[in-house]
């Protein structure tokens, strides 16, 4: 390829169709991850495994700090970007699916909050919150995750 043709390839705002493949497959890779630490919690949960207290405590707390780098890492790679440089209906998408996930974090760190002391009387309560929050949970990446893939498969039509 010359140089001149170069020129007339367009750049999208996530770059080469790679760049756009790699963060599909990183998103997909965090929600899987948490999915997979969900159910593994929701299994002792839902077997009343009371006395494994302390190992849902643990559990909980790597799925906040992988939640954490999944946030992180959707926002500033995709949506970050797709609100600054975006056409306008995307970055109103963008904005949205930022507010949702902010609002969902939110959702999960009161529940983590709530629950971080858990003592066995508590059980029938947190069970029932638990299995709750956790089935948002993984109804809410789900459905972000097909919104990324949209994002990331339209980018081609964003031209800095």
């Amino acid at each position: 390829m010359t140089a001149a043709t170069l020129d007339r390839i367009p750049v999208s705002l996530f770059g080469p169709p790679a760049a756009r493949d790699a963060l599909q497959h990183q998103g997909e890779a965090y929600v899987a991850r948490a999915i997979t630490m969900i159910r593994r919690a929701r299994a002792l949960v839902e077997d009343d495994r009371v006395g494994n207290v302390a190992l849902l405590a643990q559990q909980c707390d790597r799925l906040a700090a992988h939640l954490g780098r999944y946030q992180r890492f959707k926002h500033g790679q995709i949506f970050d970007p797709v609100v600054d440089h975006g056409p306008a209906s995307s970055k109103i998408v963008a904005r949205t699916m930022k507010f949702d996930c902010f609002q969902l974090g939110e959702t999960f760190a009161a529940h983590h909050a709530r629950w971080r002391h858990l003592r066995a009387p508590e059980w029938a309560i947190y069970r029932a919150d638990m299995i709750a929050t956790t089935e948002l949970l993984r109804t809410s990446m789900e459905a972000e995750l097909r919104a990324i893939r949209q994002l990331l498969m339209i980018s081609h039509f964003y031209f800095n």
